[in-house]
């Protein structure tokens, strides 16, 4: 019997698709035919999220979607990393009053 954080990954591991917490639930009663608690699924993305040699991203806006990252997308180039960093600098300094 598998674990229920194991099940999770199971199916954020079929295809790259951003799926909901219920559609994510969805998939594992159809598979296994039993079904968790209400936050079953949120547990084990927490869980899955802890751990380092795994990347979970989620959507901003409700209902959030969460989706696995691979690890060629988890990678970003010096140019990505130079963007953020001006983007969360300007956010910090509009958040001061000094933009």
């Amino acid at each position: 019997m598998k674990s229920y954080p194991e099940l999770v990954l199971e199916v954020l591991e079929s295809d790259n698709t951003p799926r909901t917490a219920a559609e994510i639930e969805a998939v594992i009663v159809a598979n296994t035919g039993s079904t968790p608690h209400p936050t079953a699924v949120h547990g084990a993305l927490n869980a899955l999220r802890r751990r380092p040699e795994i990347t979970i991203t989620m959507t901003e806006k409700t209902p959030r979607k969460y989706r696995l990252v691979v690890a060629s997308e988890a990678v970003k180039t010096q140019a990505e990393i130079n963007a953020e960093f001006e983007r969360n600098l300007w956010a910090v300094r509009q958040g001061r009053g000094q933009a």
